[in-house]
């Protein structure tokens, strides 16, 4: 049987990058995006925007008598705000990327899973929900992977949550971009710390860890026949991780401080 890969959301860079990695192994690559430009023979390219469910329905039907052994979901977007300040539409917006786009994929193109295949959604170490400001983001990835967790506990279907920290990407600029209203519009009450987000944004589009290494550890899990259910990637993201073990209150006074601290340097 082919060894199909099916990747969603390969218009990243990071998406780009693991594709690269995996085109050396025998693998039969089917990668959707927005606009398609691998512009590549060894990838199957293919039109899907997560927002457009009608979208979902004519790729499902063109790829009704594919089996994928995996399938890949590498979208999603952030948007910045303190929780006292959210806007709804905004919101709506980020859970409507990173939630309901894997809620599409889970519900159009699992039954394409063959029967041992496994579903890998690229999440984040903003699930762990310890990031001031970045709440939006981290209700998301919190929600994605509970809902991917849920899925595999109905289904018996073999799931991977892949929780990167902060990676050297364009994803970063493509937030300030997103987010630019709420970077202009400082009020007093949050100048300082959107000042810091802006600064903070910006440096890890340049200085965070280096995307080909993300993406060499993300091509690894999915090569692997029995990867684990969790997988975190970098020190940051460890961390997280650990932190979910301290109590909430210690580990909000830490991260309190620590945020703090930073927006203290970075004047």
């Amino acid at each position: 049987m082919d060894n199909n890969i099916l990747i969603i959301g390969a218009h990243s860079e990071l998406a780009f990058r693991t594709i690269e990695e995996l085109k050396s192994d025998d693998f039969k690559i089917y990668a959707t995006s927005r606009s398609t430009n691998i512009m590549d023979e060894k990838v199957h390219e293919l039109h899907l925007d997560v927002l457009n469910e009608m979208d979902f329905i004519r790729l499902r039907d063109k790829l009704n008598n594919v089996k994928f052994n995996k399938i890949i979901n590498f979208t999603g977007i952030a948007v910045v705000s303190s929780v006292d300040e959210i806007d709804e539409i905004e919101l709506k917006k980020q859970f409507d990327v990173n939630v309901l786009g894997l809620i599409r994929i889970i519900k159009y193109f699992s039954p394409l899973l063959s029967e041992k295949g496994i579903l890998y959604n690229v999440s984040s170490m903003a699930s762990y929900g310890i990031f001031p400001f970045l709440s939006p983001y981290c209700m998301s990835k919190a929600s994605s992977d509970i809902a991917l967790n849920i899925f595999s506990i109905e289904t018996g279907k073999k799931v991977v949550s892949i929780r990167p920290g902060s990676t050297a990407t364009r994803f970063w600029e493509h937030s300030i971009e997103l987010n630019k209203k709420i970077f202009e519009e400082k009020t007093e009450k949050y100048k300082e710390e959107k000042d810091f987000l802006l600064k903070n944004a910006q440096r890890n589009s340049l200085h965070a860890k280096n995307p080909i290494y993300v993406s060499k550890k993300i091509a690894q899990i999915i090569k692997k026949n029995n990867p684990k259910a969790v997988y975190n990637i970098g020190l940051d993201a460890k961390t997280a991780k650990m932190a979910s073990f301290l109590p909430q209150k210690l580990v909000n006074n830490i991260v309190r401080f620590v945020f703090k601290t930073k927006i203290k340097k970075s004047k």
